[in-house]
């Protein structure tokens, strides 16, 4: 069987399958782009031939080379290996491509931003119908709903669901703070370290919401694949998914495939209605997870062996990403392996590079998020 929004200004003065035929970057791993003060970073390389899929993985790569004929999905409009669109008006394809500009601006490359390009920066992502308006009311799906019904983009709702409400409740102030300081000229890397840490756990948790929302919005699962891959091929990752395939290309691919299978679900399922097989639903959203995942662990995994390359500077950038992102881990970690959880959850807390026992931190990292 086959198959708020504020001007910057205003701000500032605020306070798996492993064989794979698709190319692979030959470039050494550059995630968020190598440091001027690290030019030569410590180097992942990623080893998955110990990894297997699911018996309910969707796999286009194998099922397509086999004539759709290896997995356990019925044949559905991804089988060619290609994402369809269900409404070719993407508006988050512009929201990653914003967040590629703010990097190249803020981060990329190790640079030193000055207070214009977060003021730059800033009217970039508060623009109509972009990142800043996503934020402002995005869900983490791991957790349970807000009580009574309530919509984390209601006031007041945040507080009541913070976890769930992780866009408002937690990504918003550290984001909105950032910006704040870095206007000022305060810290300017390490501002950006910020910006980019709360930006990069929003685009982890975004393609998850999006899948359950198309349940009953199907166009949302566009959104689904293009919070990931910035709505572009395999070989063309942008945002998180250019991240990821820099740092671990068999993981890109298998979150590809997921996105890949979020699709099928709906081609499967009653696509230009209300959905209703739940089952087939979480089963792509839960390979999706899996590889998005492991695939924003190596981020955090690769700055924590970057920690004490290069200037001070440098290190107090690498160390406030960590403190921004490394936090959020904790929940996916303690339901795999409580005993772990407790050692990244220390070492991220620490707030001095030198004190950082990165070997256990990575260790922990490697132990729970070993295959995509």
């Amino acid at each position: 069987m086959k198959r708020i929004f504020l001007s910057l200004a205003a701000v500032a003065l605020l306070s798996t399958a492993c064989d794979d035929n698709d190319p692979k970057p030959t470039d050494p791993p550059d995630a968020g782009g190598t440091d001027v003060d690290c030019p030569n970073p410590p180097h992942y390389t990623e080893n998955v031939t110990a990894c297997q899929p699911a018996a309910t993985d969707y796999q286009p790569r194998n099922a397509t080379a086999n004539n759709s004929t290896t997995d356990a999905w019925p044949a559905c409009i991804s089988d060619e290996n290609t994402y369809s669109p269900i409404d070719p008006n993407i508006s988050t394809v512009a929201r990653v491509a914003a967040f590629d500009e703010i990097a190249t601006k803020l981060w990329k490359g190790g640079k030193v931003p000055t207070a214009q390009e977060f003021v730059e920066t800033y009217d970039l992502y508060t623009q109509p119908e972009g990142i800043g308006s996503r934020v402002q009311r995005r869900e983490d799906v791991h957790y349970p709903a807000a009580p009574n019904g309530g919509r984390c983009r209601d006031e007041g709702v945040p507080a009541t669901a913070p976890d769930r409400c992780v866009g408002p409740a937690k990504l918003l102030p550290i984001i909105t703070d950032a910006f704040t300081r870095g206007g000022k000229g305060e810290a300017p890397r390490v501002q950006a370290a910020r910006i980019e840490a709360a930006l990069l756990w929003f685009f982890y948790v975004s393609p998850l919401s999006e899948v359950m929302s198309c349940g009953s919005a199907p166009k949302d699962c566009d959104s689904a694949w293009a919070y990931y891959t910035g709505g572009t091929a395999r070989g063309e990752p942008k945002g998180l998914a250019r991240y990821v395939r820099e740092l671990a290309p068999e993981t890109h691919e298998r979150a590809y495939d997921a996105a890949l299978a979020v699709r099928c679900w709906r081609n499967l399922d009653n696509e230009s209605g209300t959905a209703a097989n739940t089952e087939l639903q979480l089963r792509a959203r839960n390979q999706y997870d899996k590889a998005l995942l492991r695939g924003t662990a190596l981020i955090l995994r690769q700055r924590l062996t970057e920690l004490t390359c290069g200037n001070e500077e440098g290190s107090q950038a690498r160390m406030a990403f960590i403190n921004t992102l490394g936090p959020f881990f904790d929940r996916a970690v303690r339901e795999i392996n409580p005993p772990k959880a407790d050692v990244l959850k220390a070492e991220v807390a620490k707030t001095n590079a030198e004190d950082v026992d990165v070997d256990a931190a990575v260790a922990a990292l490697d132990a729970v998020f070993p295959c995509p």
